[in-house]
């Protein structure tokens, strides 16, 4: 090689080895940089973290508004007359949370969800603290407290309603909220997690059939009434030594939300032990077959009027969600018609406005909510299910709610 070139080649491997500590450097500062910004934004997440707890803690739903301290205690029941539709192996087990009227207790106070229990969008929910006291000593009482029977939304949990169960139990009641398995988001059976796995039009799903729907449905409302029944039947053998016979398990009231709200119609004529029923902005179809002249109270978002007056514009049959709602109104109205009742709509309420939703805090204006104020459709619910639940199960005066933004139907029925 000659000494011209070789200088040049002695060059050129000096500039190469430049050039790569040159690009080593950005790199390793690249790499500085990132692990600075990720300690940054763990810290961050912390501090947010830590704020996020101490105002959870700070939280609390509204106060239960009756003279009664609550208690609150929850019962793992095993029907060994059924099997398991999902686990024919096994036999039917439910969970079944209790509210009611408590003596003065300085148990602990009872968060709003069991960790286990916790779906992913409400990992926050078990922190929450309640108004109620855990396996507090129920209340001493001269008139045994009547029971109701509460169902939750299809892949709802026990607990979504527990400010109403809350009031209703400081009024007296006794309330036995059911999580229903594999409809439930998720339930902690005997420490085995199931978690609801079966789309609400069925296992086609969506592209099912208006009746093929419907025939769905009314199999799993058939399944959640046996449920209930079987809890009231276990409630009505723990009563003598569990509750010291402060329970009334022979006139019983039913109320629930969405598909629990029509398990709740299910229940009315299926057992004389069942009064009344309260369905909060559900769909009903069979639940109405049995009942006859049994009190019901609907009480719809105004979307539900809304929808009835676009129906009539519209051509028939026309697609699946047009066949559900007429199939569903049809059989509302002829129910009422026929055995009276009661139909209430309230206006700026949306789906989930009739549950819990509406109060808790990261979740107040998601989705299924509408404008209405949370403190004005928590009051709404409070007084109409506890005066309807007072005139049928107590025979108290009854005490129609009058607002500018709750219509009310009464339909009086046959004349006795």
């Amino acid at each position: 090689m000659r000494p011209a070139d070789n200088a040049r080649t002695q060059d050129w491997n000096a500039a190469i080895s430049l050039d790569r500590r040159r690009r080593v450097r950005p790199r390793y500062s690249l790499f500085q940089q990132f692990c600075w910004l990720l300690i940054g934004l763990v810290v961050c997440i912390l501090i947010a973290a830590i704020i996020g707890v101490i105002a959870l803690d700070r939280f609390t739903l509204p106060a239960p508004t009756g003279q009664f301290a609550v208690g609150t205690t929850t019962l793992t029941l095993t029907d060994d007359s059924r099997a398991e539709p999902d686990d024919p192996a096994s036999r039917r087990t439910v969970v079944v949370q209790l509210w009611y009227p408590a003596a003065p207790s300085t148990n602990p106070i009872a968060h709003y969800q069991r960790w286990r229990e916790a779906t992913f969008s409400k990992l926050y929910t078990p922190l929450l603290h309640t108004h109620s006291r855990v396996d507090a000593p129920i209340a001493p009482t001269s008139t045994a407290f009547p029971v109701l029977l509460y169902g939750p939304r299809w892949s709802g949990q026990r607990t979504q309603n527990t400010a109403l169960a809350e009031d209703l139990a400081s009024h007296g009641y006794v309330i036995a909220a059911i999580d229903h398995p594999y409809n439930a988001a998720r339930v902690d059976v005997n420490g085995h997690i199931i978690e609801g796995h079966e789309p609400l039009e069925g296992p086609r799903g969506p592209s099912s059939p208006a009746a093929a729907q419907i025939a769905y449905w009314n199999s799993q409302l058939d399944l959640w009434a046996a449920d209930d029944l079987f809890v009231l039947n276990q409630l009505a053998a723990l009563n003598a030594t569990r509750f010291h016979n402060e329970l009334d398990t022979s006139h019983v009231a039913a109320f629930g939300h969405s598909f629990g709200g029509a398990a709740s119609f299910r229940l009315l004529g299926l057992d004389p032990r069942i009064v009344s029923a309260v369905n909060l902005d559900g769909w009903t179809f069979g639940a109405m077959d049995s009942r006859t002249t049994q009190p019901m109270m609907l009480i719809d978002e105004q979307a539900a009027a809304d929808r009835e007056h676009e129906l009539l514009a519209l051509p028939t049959p026309g697609d699946t969600q047009d066949q559900l709602d007429r199939a569903d109104n049809t059989a509302v109205e002829s129910s009422l018609a026929r055995f009276g009742g009661y139909r209430l709509y309230i206006r700026g309420a949306q789906h989930l406005d009739f549950s819990d939703q509406p109060l808790l805090p990261p979740l107040r204006r998601l989705q299924y909510t509408g404008p209405i104020e949370p403190a004005r459709i928590n009051d709404i619910l409070r007084q109409t299910v506890l005066a309807f639940f007072d005139q049928t199960l107590r025979n108290q005066p009854a005490k129609p709610i009058a607002a500018p933004d709750v219509t009310i139907e009464h339909w009086l029925g046959p004349v006795k």
